[in-house]
């Protein structure tokens, strides 16, 4: 059967949501408070949106200019309810001393979050996301996670070793990743 995206929970479906990638210049990324806690800003696609319109909405809603760059990062979560495909799409880099900020009325509090802190703020999933969309910005390509495991061909040449995880392993050639 082929893949389809749909609502949330319907059976045979996969819920398509979106996320950017905004840094600091100093390297720290831009994370959103969420009910279940901090996560880089995003949400679903609504229907008859494309993910990139969708995107540029977010960036809108936090009162930033939507210019988006390239896909980073296409994450599938599989879930019970069909699962849950994430791209995340950069956003750039922005030239600001703030910490954090609020937007959409006081609505969307939003924060920089230091390279070395996301696993702690954004939890396992998150973390991962945003190491893979680090790691494709600083390497030039596409970052492909299935539930947090790098699943992006050709990751190791000619090796058909299992994927791994991508938060430990990064390169640390820029001084972002560096960080860590």
């Amino acid at each position: 059967m082929a893949s389809q995206f749909g609502p949330a929970g319907a059976p045979g479906w996969h819920r398509l949501d979106v996320a950017v990638l905004m840094r600091r210049r100093d390297g720290a990324v831009l994370v959103v408070a969420s009910p279940d806690g901090w996560a880089l800003p995003g949400g679903p696609v609504p229907a008859g949106s494309s993910p990139r319109g969708a995107a540029g909405q977010t960036l809108l809603r936090l009162a930033l200019e939507p210019s988006l760059g390239r896909l980073l990062v296409q994450d599938f979560r599989s879930a019970g309810d069909g699962g849950t495909q994430v791209l995340v799409y950069d956003a750039g880099a922005w030239s600001t001393d703030l910490d954090g900020f609020t937007a959409d009325g006081g609505s969307v509090r939003a924060a920089f979050c230091p390279v070395a802190d996301l696993a702690a703020r954004l939890g396992a999933a998150g973390a991962e996301r945003a190491a893979a969309g680090l790691a494709a910005l600083e390497l030039g390509f596409l970052a492909e996670l299935e539930d947090g495991l790098d699943a992006t061909p050709g990751a190791v040449p000619g090796n058909g070793a299992r994927p791994r995880r991508m938060m430990p392993d990064l390169p640390v050639s820029s001084p972002v990743l560096a960080a860590r």
